[in-house]
């Protein structure tokens, strides 16, 4: 607290002073004593700003210091040590509001806490359920192939493949708080996850007569494969959602030094200039989540947000009509 705010506080009491001396001073001089009394009056001044001063002094020096104090409780968590300093009453009233309003946010906190963590016991078991029926649905679909009905049983596989990645999302997104629980960086082989994540996508290739260009990745980087595995899912799974019937989608890489760069481009409809700073923000869809029933504005801001996590860069080009290309760049173990 400086010194000039202080005196602002103590406006009441120096007016008060000033107007009593003021008083004093004129009684004496129009007393019907016939001597001007000057150096009684000089005494009386000096003795009341020497007195007034000391006591401002005190007064601002122990306010500081209780201040101070209080800063620092509230730092560490441990506001009531400041009551082993001797404190004024109105000092001691401020303690006990701010003690109160404590122990009200925490009882708040703890609360809140208690319901986020079973609303997150809730989702878990929600999703855990939900898996079932989704295993289920996709072994009725695989034991029933048959040439009349390969078109429709292939519409209901894609739509319970959204199904999945929905829910995954939400998985994914539930423990996105505990992630350092649950990661383990170790060496990943790329074309091993890229494979996957196209034979998981064959179907929708096919049926939309989309084509696939793909480089050779035969590298590995480090990474917890898990959740590289989602990322790079995510990503072409976005592209799918975004790419027409007879467009293409290229996954190709550069080396630099000692990273690997692995860039995901489609010829879709592509974003739009405005809408690239903030495609990783939870809950975006831009321009074409408008038009997109599809979008949830949470794929790509898990893909961010676990980018980050893991320590890979990633980065968005794209012309609107024409392509969207996302970037990441990984450590590439020589």
């Amino acid at each position: 607290m400086k010194f000039k705010d202080f005196l602002k506080d103590q406006q009441g009491l120096l007016l008060f002073n000033f107007i009593f001396l003021f008083f004093t001073i004129s009684v004496i001089l129009l007393s019907p004593i016939n001597e001007l009394l000057i150096d009684t009056v000089s005494y009386i001044i000096i003795l009341n700003l020497v007195l007034l001063f000391l006591y401002l002094f005190i007064s601002y020096s122990r306010k500081n210091k209780f201040l101070n104090l209080l800063d620092e409780s509230l730092n560490f968590d441990n506001i009531n040590s400041i009551s082993i300093f001797k404190i004024s009453m109105e000092e001691k009233i401020y303690l006990d509001i701010i003690n109160d309003y404590k122990i009200k946010f925490e009882n708040l906190v703890d609360n809140n806490s208690t319901k986020v963590k079973e609303n997150k016991e809730i989702m878990d078991m929600w999703v855990h359920d939900i898996k079932m029926p989704i295993a289920i649905m996709k072994l009725i679909i695989e034991q029933n192939e048959n040439p009349y009905f390969e078109k429709t049983l292939d519409e209901i596989d894609n739509e319970v493949m959204r199904i999945e990645n929905s829910v995954e999302r939400v998985l994914y997104l539930s423990r996105l708080d505990d992630f350092h629980r649950d990661f383990l960086v170790q060496e990943v082989n790329l074309q091993l996850i890229i494979r996957e994540i196209i034979k998981k996508y064959s179907k929708y290739f096919i049926s939309n007569k989309i084509s696939l260009s793909l480089d050779n990745l035969d590298y590995t980087v480090l990474s917890d494969k898990k959740w590289l595995l989602f990322i790079f899912d995510q990503l072409v799974g976005n592209s799918l959602k975004y790419t027409d019937k007879g467009d293409s989608i290229s996954i190709t890489r550069e080396i630099l030094s000692n990273y690997i760069l692995i860039k995901i481009k489609d010829t879709g409809c592509g974003i739009k200039e405005e809408d690239l700073v903030r495609i990783f923000d939870k809950g975006f869809t831009g321009n074409n989540g408008r038009h997109n029933a599809k979008s949830t504005g949470l794929g790509l801001y898990l893909v961010k947000e676990l980018c980050s996590k893991l320590n890979h860069d990633i980065e968005v080009n794209s012309s609107y009509g024409e392509y969207s290309e996302f970037i990441i760049r990984l450590n590439i173990i020589n």
